[in-house]
């Protein structure tokens, strides 16, 4: 009889550490599933892969050119699910330089499960990466990538050098985008469209969208430029809106999606 309290006290533990055993293993259950999807970005001149190799290109005007840089930010990814609701990844900042291949091959991971017939990014950088000190901002957005204007506290969203080559003599081209301060802001967001297919997002598995990045259509969108007629843009300008606006309207374009890339 003495050793009573001792075992009820025991009992009363026991239980009570099953209880709140059975607790948190509820509390893990009840976590909704989430999954990755692959990105891979394919630059392109119409229906040719991009080269940084000296390789000539043909607009529909005519015009030949070549391009010796290319390079652009995706952010702000935003999924749809068939049912309307969104999911917004954070803080997603990628450079996709075409000389380095390894940068068009991304994952945004933390996806909640489901199916998903929407995808869009921002073409850019938005003022809130910019804040603190540039000089530590991580990885891709880092000043060192050389896509940052230092003088004008901003990053560069797209950058595009080459040289027309059916003029005479030949002559070089750039354009820099960038901006995000009205009324001059270059931010756009793309929207392509997936065709009629869906992303299905499930725990343990990595759909992959397989995405074309057409130059072509910085000179055709609802402004048409020549190659040799493109805005030297060096800074936010009405031309930069201008240029952006194109390649948000047609630059990108989804050409797979893989259920499971793993």
């Amino acid at each position: 009889m003495k050793n009573r309290p001792a075992s009820l006290f025991l009992a009363m533990l026991l239980t009570a550490s099953a209880a709140l055993l059975s607790g948190c293993k509820h509390d893990a259950d009840s976590q909704p599933p989430t999954g990755s999807v692959a990105f891979e970005l394919k630059n392109m001149v119409g229906q040719q892969a991009l080269a940084l190799d000296g390789t000539a290109y043909t607009t529909a005007d005519g015009e030949t050119f070549t391009v010796s840089t290319f390079e652009y930010y995706v952010s702000n990814i935003k999924l749809t699910k068939s049912d309307g609701t969104t999911y917004a990844a954070p803080n997603e900042y990628h450079l996709i330089n075409t000389a380095k291949p390894g940068s068009s091959n991304f994952t945004v991971s933390n996806v909640p499960a489901g199916d998903y017939t929407g995808v869009s990014f921002v073409v850019g950088v938005d003022s809130t990466a910019t804040k603190g000190d540039p000089l530590a901002l991580p990885g891709d957005l880092n000043p060192a990538n050389n896509m940052y204007w230092a003088w004008n506290t901003g990053h560069i969203f797209l950058k595009l050098e080459g040289t027309v080559t059916s003029t005479s003599p030949n002559k070089a081209f750039t354009c820099h985008i960038g901006g995000y301060r009205q009324p001059l802001s270059a931010i756009v967001t793309a929207t392509p469209s997936l065709n009629g297919a869906t992303l299905p997002v499930r725990a343990g598995q990595s759909p992959k969208l397989a995405v074309a990045a057409d130059v072509l259509k910085i000179f055709d969108g609802p402004t048409k430029f020549t190659v040799s007629g493109l805005p030297t843009t060096m800074m936010p300008s009405a031309a930069s809106v201008q240029v952006a606006t194109n390649y948000a309207a047609g630059m990108f374009s989804v050409t797979q999606v893989q259920p499971n890339s793993k």
